[in-house]
């Protein structure tokens, strides 16, 4: 059985010395870049709940590298940057991330499974039907199974955290290193 090995997630709240707001904005931004360099980045979010307000998250694979990224040179120098545009102390927050619940999976598998299955049904069911059980069964599975995985699934859960977790900023580290794959 393989073990759960939670990810961690870092927060912090700042409050921009007036008017330096799109400043300290504009840090947020450099800070998450800069952490989705580090090994272990999985996800950044910045959001902006007030006028002067910047909220940062950094998620990590495992506290060992969240540790990597909290002792790093780069982190200190974009944390003294942040302090001269921070009005007083920041609050900041640690959590260790939990599996998804099981009726959550199963939702998700089922929509990402189910568009393909009907489509599967529709156009080839005709087909199907005069092939052995055994033989059906597994060409339908051989087709849904990577559909599902591959492409149904990830887009369930894309449009899950898009409407559950929409956020201002929210940015996903494998969407940043696509898009800067693009300018260069």
């Amino acid at each position: 059985m393989t073990m759960f090995t939670p990810s961690v997630t870092m927060a912090a709240r700042r409050l921009a010395v007036p008017g330096h707001a799109a400043e300290l904005a504009f840090w947020a931004r450099r800070l998450t870049e800069a952490a989705d360099e580090f090994p272990g980045h999985r996800h950044s979010e910045v959001r902006r709940p007030r006028r002067g307000e910047v909220q940062v998250s950094l998620t990590f694979a495992s506290m060992q590298e969240a540790a990597v990224w909290e002792s790093s040179e780069r982190r200190r120098s974009l944390m003294a940057e942040g302090a001269e545009l921070t009005d007083g102390t920041s609050t900041v927050s640690l959590a260790l991330a939990q599996p998804p619940g099981k009726l959550r999976t199963a939702v998700v598998v089922w929509l990402g499974l189910f568009p393909f299955a009907l489509l599967l049904n529709a156009v080839g069911g005709v087909a199907l039907d005069g092939l052995p059980l055994l033989v059906r069964t597994l060409v339908t599975t051989l087709v849904l199974v990577p559909l599902a995985v591959f492409v149904g699934i990830p887009v369930i859960n894309r449009l899950w955290f898009r409407i559950a977790g929409a956020s201002f900023g929210r940015c996903d580290a494998r969407q940043r290193r696509a898009r800067s794959r693009r300018r260069s």
